[in-house]
């Protein structure tokens, strides 16, 4: 299912990852408990599989050990608690789920409100300079595959 994606990433790619960090079953299971939704399935495969990764001057959010969470700034949920800490925050963006925050004028978002048939989250793009939000990609996978081709 994710053959293209794991060809791109088996050579060198713009996207860094480390084997052998994949999320455990149990981390993935706690994060969607707190959520109140499913993961993705294409994230869920990218966190057992590749756990993180960065590209350029950011990281792609990730699930740490939860004893570490709230030290780790590329932590789904960690992230994800400090955005509900902020009233206007949550009342402009209820069904954002930071993915990407890269060092830049854009950070990329699963939309939470528009799932597929097979429970994938598009991915949006937004553009912080002109305040202007753009379906990027219609998964994670998809997210990842046109990341690789832009940077290459």
């Amino acid at each position: 299912m994710y053959e293209r994606l794991t060809e791109l990433l088996s050579k060198p790619s713009p996207v860094r990852w480390f084997p052998g960090h994949g999320a455990e079953e149990s981390w993935i299971a706690e994060a969607e408990e707190e959520l109140g939704f499913r993961l993705p399935p294409s994230y869920r495969w990218w966190l057992a599989r590749y756990g993180g990764g960065s590209l350029g001057d950011g990281q792609i959010l990730t699930l740490v050990a939860p004893e570490d969470r709230e030290y780790t700034d590329w932590d789904l949920l960690y992230i994800h608690r400090l955005n509900l800490a902020e009233d206007w925050w949550v009342s402009r963006f209820p069904h954002r789920l930071d993915l990407f925050v890269p060092d830049s004028d854009e950070l990329y978002y699963f939309d939470t409100s528009a799932p597929d048939v097979q429970g994938e989250f598009p991915v949006m793009r937004y553009d912080l300079m002109n305040d202007l939000i753009e379906e990027y990609a219609p998964t994670f996978a998809g997210f990842l595959e046109q990341l690789i081709d832009e940077r290459k």
